[in-house]
This record gives structure tokens, sequence and C-alpha cells, in this order.
């Protein structure tokens, strides 16, 4: 992981589903969580860096399913670009971040204003790129993603 100099830290919130009342698989061995499992494509999410995508820091497991995950975060999104910053500027910065995590297989799946911020230089860094990943494409999850 590299180092956050200017960054903050944020985190989000959300549910894994619950598994079936049965636990056991056809097999008869007790299945793993989903919680467990997105803890685990979480720790791949942690190696990958880029300087166009928010560095993933640490997730936590609580009660009931709950995961919290903690990951760089700026304040400001694309919405709130300085002047002489060009709409270019951004989408190809967009679409450098992108590129690199379509050639690390990973689907953003909730670009929005909101998830692409910008840091204090006033470069792009998109945020939340990972949740499609590490809940197995929204499998472990009673809500949609993206």
């Amino acid at each position: 992981m590299k180092p956050l100099r200017d960054a903050q830290l944020g985190a989000f919130t959300f549910f894994a589903s619950a598994l079936p009342h049965d636990v056991c698989g056809s097999n008869g061995l007790p299945l793993t969580p989903n919680s467990i499992k997105i803890l685990g494509r979480f720790q791949i999410l942690k190696t990958i860096t880029h300087p166009r995508l928010c560095q993933y820091v640490d997730i936590s497991r609580g009660k009931h399913e709950r995961l919290i995950v903690v990951a760089e975060h700026y304040s400001r999104n694309v919405g709130d670009f300085r002047q002489g910053q060009t709409v270019l500027q951004i989408a190809y910065e967009v679409l450098e971040g992108l590129e690199f995590m379509n050639k690390h297989g990973l689907v953003h799946r909730a670009l929005s204003p909101n998830t692409v911020l910008m840091d204090c230089k006033g470069n792009v860094k998109l945020a939340k790129f990972g949740l499609y990943h590490m809940t197995d494409h929204g499998a472990d999850v009673d809500f949609p993603i993206g």
C-alpha cells in the first residue's frame, strides 16, 4: 500500500446477505458466510494501486453481517473542478483509471459524479470501484450494485 499523503479517510458500510437457515451445503460441510467471502476478496483490492484510483485501506466485520470499508477519500468531486482544468483532461484521467481497472478484471458499476473525486492537486481519483468485485458481482448482498 502506498502512503496516503494528502488524502483523508472515508468509510462506508453495508450488510452482506445472510445465509439461509440451513447453513450446510449439499456436501454436509458448513457454508462460508458471505461477509467472510467479501473479506477475502477485499484483500485483493488492498493490493491494487494506481494514481487514478482511491486506495482501499481496511475492512471490518461487525455483528449481523455488517461490513465497514475504509478507503482513501477526498471531499471534492468532479462537479467541483477548478478553472484551468478542462473536461477533456478530467475525462482522460477517468479513462486512465477505468483502463487500469479493465486490465485487472475490475468493473466500476457505480461511476457517477459522486465517485469521481478530485485530490488537492485537482487530479481525478475514482472511488468505490471495488464494491462490485468484493461482493462477487453483487451476489453476496441484497441490494443492486450499479
